[in-house]
């Protein structure tokens, strides 16, 4: 009985032992200290989608993209295979999308780069679609352009110029040079 007695004891002083340990350090535990670079992202997100809706519950503009990069200091976000799609007030539908995107939070700008691609649908159910090297687009003026090489294709004709500026909010595109049109 003196054997198990003593086992009893032991069994009994390692958890006060670790108890007194752990009460006796007063050691502040270290925080992470996170280094704010221009080149360091606050965030990322992976595989994004959001919606934003009208004070009438529809929706204006849906975004989704594969990897997204917040840069807080830069005051800017990197997107890639970004896909943006808005409806105007004549229910005409705007998808753009790219490989790459620079979203420019102060002013307002969405730097599209490789691959544009702007798919336009009017509410009739006329389409065309729209591709270039690269397209800035202004939210605030809810106006895009570009001043590289663009080529415009419906059912109907092919239209090829260098540079262009889009009404988004009036569905109307000014070329600014070297417009060649024919027909299919």
């Amino acid at each position: 009985m003196n054997f198990f007695k003593g086992r009893a004891i032991l069994w009994l002083l390692i958890p006060i032992t670790i108890l007194v340990a752990f009460l006796w350090d007063r050691s502040e535990v270290n925080r992470p200290n996170f280094i704010q670079e221009k080149t360091n992202p606050d965030y990322y997100l992976i595989n994004t989608s959001s919606i934003e809706f009208n004070v009438d519950g529809v929706a204006e503009r849906q975004f989704k993209s594969d990897k997204t990069l917040h840069y807080i200091l830069k005051q800017e976000t990197s997107m890639d295979n970004p896909v943006l799609k808005f409806t105007n007030e004549q229910n005409e539908q705007w998808q753009l999308s790219a490989t790459k995107a620079v979203s420019l939070e102060a002013k307002q700008e969405l730097h599209l780069t490789d691959g544009v691609t702007v798919m336009v649908q009017s509410a009739s159910g006329d389409h065309a679609e729209l591709t270039t090297k690269q397209l800035i687009v202004d939210f605030a003026k809810e106006i895009a352009n570009t001043d590289e090489a663009i080529t415009l294709k419906n059912d109907f004709y092919q239209l090829t110029a260098v540079g262009m500026s889009a009404n988004l909010k009036d569905n109307t595109i000014h070329f600014k040079s070297e417009v060649v049109s024919e027909e299919l």
